[in-house]
């Protein structure tokens, strides 16, 4: 008697419950190398990449816009007071060219991202204009100190270095939009113009229509409505000129697959016979 179950477990033929684990790890691999490589999950992976890229720039855009707008206060209050209504005034500049700059940022994103160039010379030269009049309002004060002060070299290049950066990332955020949507149309161009391989030509032998037979005296034994329903399997698979598969056996009837492929061995083997 060979020992099996539910499961296709035969211990004898050596199909262990390691043996059933370890095929259904391949088939859930098979299954996750089909996903990874589907373009909706492409596109999902890129696109939540998107996200979270977007709002990390955006925060610390708005830090750097942070930094800035106090140079920027700075340089329009000059000595006034608090006491005069253009020291409080003057902390609304960067905001209101920040706003803009951010509004141009939101265009140029959502457009690119949509797979539409902007185009515009205008659009270049404003952004320009809201950050390079930001890195002057910031850099001034540092240079043409006040009388009591001293002039700092570090105070200097933090004031150069984040405008410059803001200025950065201003460029690099629509770049980033429209590279990750290009990325999600080639996934999908390529899903949709990418053709199967050719299955290869089968041999002569293969091509032969197999027979329902085993021959007498093998060493598999199958019970009679197992062998009745496998030979009317390969009697129809020969019709349909094709080579039987472990896949048409087990179609056919309910066998653990290392039998079915023992079974699909004794066909090819004992072609034109009986199963016994």
């Amino acid at each position: 008697m060979r020992a099996d179950d539910s499961d296709g477990i035969d211990v004898q033929a050596g199909v262990t419950k390691r043996v059933v684990g370890l095929r259904r790890k391949k088939a859930e691999s098979a299954q996750l190398r089909g996903l990874v490589d589907d373009p909706d999950m492409v596109a999902v992976r890129i696109e939540s990449q998107r996200r979270l890229i977007t709002r990390g720039m955006w925060f610390f855009l708005a830090l750097g816009l942070g930094f800035t707008t106090a140079g920027v206060q700075d340089f329009l209050a000059g000595h006034r007071s608090v006491t005069d209504p253009l020291w409080w005034a003057a902390w609304l500049a960067e905001p209101m060219l920040a706003g803009i700059l951010i509004m141009l940022l939101v265009f140029e994103s959502e457009v690119l991202h949509r797979g539409v160039p902007v185009d515009s010379k205008w659009v270049d030269w404003l952004k320009r204009v809201l950050l390079g009049s930001t890195l002057f309002m910031n850099v001034y004060p540092t240079i043409a100190v006040r009388a009591g002060e001293r002039f700092e070299v570090g105070n200097l290049a933090i004031h150069v270095m984040v405008p410059v950066v803001v200025f950065g990332v201003a460029e690099v955020m629509p770049v980033i939009q429209q590279r990750m949507n290009q990325a999600i149309t080639d996934a999908y161009r390529a899903a949709n113009t990418t053709t199967p391989r050719p299955a290869p030509a089968p041999t002569a032998a293969a091509a032969r229509p197999v027979q329902a037979a085993l021959a007498t005296g093998t060493r598999l034994k199958l019970p009679d409505p197992i062998r009745d329903a496998v030979k009317a399997k390969v009697d129809q698979v020969a019709a349909e000129g094709r080579v039987l598969t472990a896949d048409d056996v087990r179609q056919a009837v309910r066998v653990p697959a290392d039998l079915a492929d023992r079974i699909v061995a004794e066909v090819a083997a004992h072609n034109g016979h009986a199963f016994t």
